[in-house]
């Protein structure tokens, strides 16, 4: 499995090679700087970090070289065997469709970066999104991450007689399907929210006959009680790969902790650096919409000892963190972070 993953991260870094010299943003044997080379490419701003992250990838594989701001290819650029794609999808547990739409976004990447199209409608001409976001969640890593997380779910200790469970940014379902069935002999209040009505119109679908069921919308980026979440009222609060899009991180795990009890559990799963093959494709969501504020800071993910950091400060303390390094799992980049509400 991590042989693919590897071999899955080597091609899209191939992509991003390809893309670099066939648009000769960064042609070989000649040095610019990221900015150069966004002009070059004609880089929507919003995308610009896209680019800048690429450059980091391929740098951090000595593919490119740097002096100073500049850079330049060292050697030979990497090949991308798109024809792989499939073969790899399958190996590390994505159903076909992933391999497919990757393979689109690839062929559109520059005119992605130039925002001469989208890839929302590229997604929606997929199929249904709620089921393409699933597929994209379907795979051995994720998998993995969401048995564990329903696992300690199941561990949580409740106030009273019923468990007070709110899920936020639930999206396709994924998690909440593993959590589910881990407290299916539990009673339980639990709140599937998301800030899409895509979502939690199909999640009422989906969910409609579970006991103790509650949907609603419900924005990270805005006070919790004034979006019907009482103070001091939930048990446990579970987030699966969903926290990174907060505007304002330190604020939303504010937010998050005044929800939660005293000794309340708070799960949740986040990547803990870039994932390539991700760079070149569903990554490219995380853009700004055009005319917002572009990014504050390229790096979208947080490496572990900044996310103790950040939970201390918001009033946590972090329990654990899954898989170890040492685990071939951790290899995908994902983390479970189990954390509990302490008392000032």
């Amino acid at each position: 499995m991590n042989t693919a993953l590897n071999a899955l991260e080597q091609l899209s870094l191939g992509v991003m090679a390809d893309v670099l010299l066939r648009t000769q943003a960064l042609p070989m044997q000649v040095w610019r700087t990221a900015a150069q080379l966004n002009q070059a490419l004609g880089t929507a701003p919003r995308h610009a970090w896209i680019v800048r992250r690429w450059l980091a990838a391929l740098s951090h594989t000595e593919a490119v070289q740097v002096d100073g701001e500049r850079l330049a290819w060292n050697g030979t650029p990497p090949q991308a065997a798109i024809g792989d794609l499939p073969g790899l999808y399958a190996e590390l547990g994505f159903p076909s469709s992933m391999a497919q739409l990757h393979a689109q976004v690839i062929e559109c990447l520059p005119e992605l970066l130039r925002d001469r199209i989208a890839l929302a409608p590229l997604l929606l001409l997929a199929g249904d999104p709620v089921a393409v976001l699933g597929a994209y969640q379907h795979n051995h890593f994720t998998a993995a991450i969401n048995q564990t997380l329903a696992a300690r779910a199941r561990e949580a200790s409740a106030a009273d007689d019923v468990l007070q469970v709110l899920e936020l940014g639930g999206g396709a379902g994924c998690t909440t399907r593993a959590v589910l069935a881990a407290l299916e002999n539990r009673e339980k209040a639990y709140r599937f929210t998301d800030i899409s009505s895509l979502f939690t119109g199909a999640a009422q679908r989906a969910f409609r006959l579970e006991p103790g069921m509650q949907l609603g919308l419900l924005d990270l980026d805005r006070d919790f009680s004034e979006q019907g979440i009482a103070p001091r009222s939930q048990d446990l609060v579970i987030a699966g790969n969903v926290l990174h899009n907060a505007c304002d991180l330190p604020r939303s795990l504010a937010r998050i902790r005044a929800c939660l009890r005293d000794g309340g559990t708070l799960l949740f799963s986040e990547s803990i650096a870039d994932n390539p093959a991700m760079l070149t494709f569903m990554h490219l969501l995380l853009s700004p919409p055009a005319g917002a504020p572009l990014r504050a800071t390229d790096e979208v993910f947080m490496p572990p000892e900044v996310w103790r950091q950040a939970l201390h400060v918001a009033g946590f303390e972090l329990l654990d963190l899954w898989p170890a390094a040492t685990d071939p799992l951790a290899a995908a980049g994902q983390r479970l972070f189990h954390a509990t509400g302490v008392s000032r």
